[in-house]
């Protein structure tokens, strides 16, 4: 059986932005939404090359920013993880989500 693994997505270079605004680790980030679709795109073939399935796990700012604080988590990297950890949980569990192909 393959592996589920969950990719943090953001939708456009808006989204980003505006993500990195609420993020205590912006130092970690990649430093636009180019240099992070580059990043996710080197993610993604290791992942299918490994027979993995990526999960795309829309990271909607403000959503996150409340699940965050609903969780008791900062929203930083361990936020992220989390968030998306949850997400893949859920799949496994309905198998609603969206696939990267």
């Amino acid at each position: 059986m393959n592996d589920i693994i969950g990719i943090g997505w953001y939708k456009d270079d808006l989204t980003y932005n505006k993500a990195l605004t609420i993020f205590t680790d912006t130092k970690d980030m990649p430093a636009t939404y180019k240099d992070w679709q580059a990043v996710v795109k080197k993610e993604l073939e290791e992942i299918k090359r490994a027979n993995n399935i990526a999960l795309r796990v829309d990271i909607d700012p403000e959503t996150f920013k409340d699940w965050c604080k609903a969780h008791s988590f900062l929203p930083n990297s361990v936020g992220r993880i989390a968030f998306v950890n949850s997400v893949e949980l859920d799949y496994k569990k309905t198998g609603n989500g969206n696939i990267i192909e």
